[in-house]
């Protein structure tokens, strides 16, 4: 049987990123039972980022749940997926239902979905933490704090003021000298100030910077990478497929920001990655801030998928205020994950809504 359940977490302060400011996520789990089964899986779209809607995804659903529900019953639930992919063309829609997918092939086959998906998969991952830009004061204690709890890469926000930045970014590394220090510039930059601020970085050992300039402007990010030693990574620029060629035919940066909620099915996932690896470019993978669901699945994507050198930004669950799942395993500095069958995880039900 196929349930859908809506989900509303406050986080623990505003979330900004990008020019919005978020005070919760909400979202929709799918529960999928069947012989003692209970698979997840999790659609969030993210406002700002993705293009459809939670109400959108909601009426899809309404009118395609018993047909989904059958078709996963008989097997035949990519069919659908692959149908529903087509017409709607939902990104977060078709990651939720072939998270589900999966995570259920997995548990019948009694395995971790980690090593159900991919043959050497790693037993950790790590992941980064983030810094918004504050106090000087504020920013080196903060950064001290998650040093000693385990972090070995910080993402600064950067993108208001350069100057104030600059300063903190040359405290950052006076203090730490052997800390990952990454940047997220979220589009704020011209191509010129892109070059310029990123040459006045060039000391300080940026490991990359994310969306110097406007998600649109490729040739833009383009030129900047070609002008600069620091990597650039592509964030909102890359959305599908046909981003993930452009951007690599262009070389329009070192390395992909892959946000498995924003590209949709699992093929979309990996063809992306194939056009990473033809074309030498990095992976890192991220969360779009969903709940323990979500970060599950992006967590084990991101250790078959990403750079295993690199952090990928997943510890994201701290800023919620509550979560759906007591399981802690994916909110740590490093990543271990569990032998348990499909995702790893249990669902606290009390506090989930039942869609319909």
């Amino acid at each position: 049987m196929l349930k859908y359940y809506t989900y509303r977490l406050p986080f623990k302060q505003p979330f900004r990123t990008a020019g919005s400011e978020f005070s919760h996520r909400e979202g929709i789990i799918l529960v999928y039972k069947e012989d003692g089964i209970e698979a997840y899986g999790e659609i969030a779209p993210l406002p700002g980022f993705s293009e459809e809607s939670l109400e959108q995804i909601k009426e899809v659903l309404k009118i395609n749940h018993e047909h989904l529900q059958e078709s996963i019953r008989t097997g035949e639930g990519k069919q659908t997926l692959t149908v529903l992919d087509q017409i709607h063309r939902f990104p977060s829609l078709s990651f939720g239902i072939d998270a589900l997918l999966h995570d259920l092939e997995a548990k019948k086959a009694n395995k971790p979905l980690g090593r159900f998906l991919f043959p050497d998969f790693p037993e950790s991952v790590k992941a980064n933490a983030t810094l918004s830009i504050q106090e000087p004061a504020q920013v080196i204690s903060k950064a001290k704090d998650l040093t000693e709890q385990g972090f070995t890469t910080l993402k600064v926000k950067v993108g208001k003021n350069f100057n104030a930045e600059l300063k903190l970014l040359q405290d950052l590394r006076h203090q730490f000298p052997d800390l990952a220090i990454r940047i997220d510039a979220n589009q704020s930059w011209t191509k010129d100030e892109a070059i310029q601020n990123l040459k006045a970085l060039d000391s300080l050992n940026i490991e990359y910077c994310e969306q110097p300039v406007h998600k649109d402007k490729f040739s833009d990010m383009a030129a900047v990478q070609e002008a600069i030693k620091t990597p650039v990574a592509a964030d909102e620029s890359l959305r599908n497929k046909k981003d993930a060629t452009e951007l690599s035919e262009l070389k329009a940066g070192r390395l992909f920001i892959v946000k498995p909620m924003l590209l949709g099915t699992f093929d979309t996932i990996f063809v992306t990655k194939r056009t990473a690896d033809t074309h030498n470019i990095e992976v890192v993978v991220t969360t779009m801030l969903e709940s323990a669901v979500g970060r599950a699945m992006t967590s084990i994507l991101a250790a078959g998928l990403g750079n295993q050198k690199r952090a990928h930004g997943l510890a994201t669950g701290s800023l919620l205020d509550n979560d759906i799942s007591s399981d802690e395993w994916m909110n740590n500095p490093v990543i271990r994950f569990p032998e348990k069958a499909g995702l790893g995880i249990s669902l606290d039900m009390e506090g989930l809504k039942k869609l319909f």
